[in-house]
């Protein structure tokens, strides 16, 4: 068996704050991050330190070509501290841009290190664990928070301060760190979120949060400036009679919309009801839906998608069926 050796990938986040004179803010480095995980193979190289919300496409980016570097150097496994706000997203970013021949794993914490219970330190040894097991790397990138792993394309972050912060609404974990092993209960999807083509981030994708009885003008506003749009409908992405014209406008005009859900457990339905701004008559318009996608993944796929030449179709394919990408 070959010798383990794991990199830990500093970004910043709650998980390496330090009292300041206005708060907690990222200042602790990823060696002394991986001082406390008590492994003997370990290296620690820091990304950038920032909050999460800080971190976007361009940050994705880098990390992944990060990653690629430590794979290329022979690291088993990778372990990526990240702020928890975005690590959602992150992750999903790096399954659509890292072919994941290693365990790629990303952790964080919900409490500050010098506050009474700060989880840190447990979810690091339970990234470690994780990222030591060979067979994650078949579940691409994964999300390790209080002794849960989940995956990519379904994690979200559920509250705003619990350390039970995290949760897959659509499946639920896909293993837990039980005595520090990984104990997987569900099997890898049948198929990887990772693009046939990748490249840096070129295109400008915009999120547009659809409400009850919307206009249109966020719609018409934003298609006028983007390549792309991300509509957040209401229950299986099912948005306005005015802002479905304005969605077919931006059609017309070539720019690639999607639709999702603002649900928690965002499925977007593809037949079930009919008449103006339905998901019937939204895909008969030439909308793609993101299938089981929250918003802010979609737009993600969508943009990086874009970036390297592929096309909705290509991204978000109408007839596809099974597993998670």
């Amino acid at each position: 068996m070959a010798e383990q050796m794991l990199t830990l990938l500093g970004t910043g986040g709650t998980i390496s704050t330090l009292p300041g004179a206005d708060g907690a803010i990222p200042r602790m480095t990823a060696n002394e991050l991986a001082g406390s995980l008590g492994v003997d193979r370990i290296r620690a190289k820091d990304v950038f330190t920032r909050s999460s919300r800080e971190i976007g496409p361009e940050e994705a980016w880098i990390m992944a070509s990060a990653i690629e570097d430590e794979i290329r150097a022979g690291a088993t496994g990778v372990v990526v501290t990240h702020g928890t706000d975005t690590i959602e997203e992150t992750a999903y970013a790096l399954a659509l841009l890292v072919d994941p021949v290693i365990p790629i794993v990303l952790t964080g914490a919900m409490r500050s290190p010098h506050m009474p219970g700060a989880d840190g330190p447990a979810n690091l040894r339970a990234a470690a664990c994780a990222a030591s097991c060979a067979e994650v790397a078949d579940y691409g990138p994964v999300v390790v928070m209080h002794d849960e792993i989940h995956l990519a394309s379904l994690v979200t972050k559920g509250h705003g301060a619990s350390v039970s912060a995290f949760g897959s609404p659509a499946a639920g974990p896909v293993g837990r760190i039980v005595e520090n092993e990984p104990l997987l209960l569900l099997g890898p999807p049948r198929r990887s979120a990772l693009l046939s083509r990748r490249t840096a981030p070129t295109k400008r994708v915009e999120i547009v949060n659809v409400c009850g009885g919307d206009d249109g003008l966020a719609v018409d506003s934003a298609a006028e400036r983007s390549d792309g749009l991300v509509l957040a409908g209401t229950g299986a992405g099912h948005i306005s009679a005015a802002a479905a014209v304005a969605a077919e406008r931006a059609v017309a005009a070539g720019v690639p919309v999607v639709f999702a859900s603002r649900c928690a457990d965002g499925l977007t339905l593809a037949g079930t009801y009919g008449g103006a701004g339905s998901e019937t008559e939204l895909l008969r318009a030439g909308l793609v839906r993101s299938r089981f996608l929250n918003p802010a993944k979609a737009r993600l796929r969508l943009l990086f998608g874009l970036s390297a030449g592929l096309g909705p179709d290509e991204l978000f394919p109408s007839t596809e069926k099974g597993a998670a990408r």
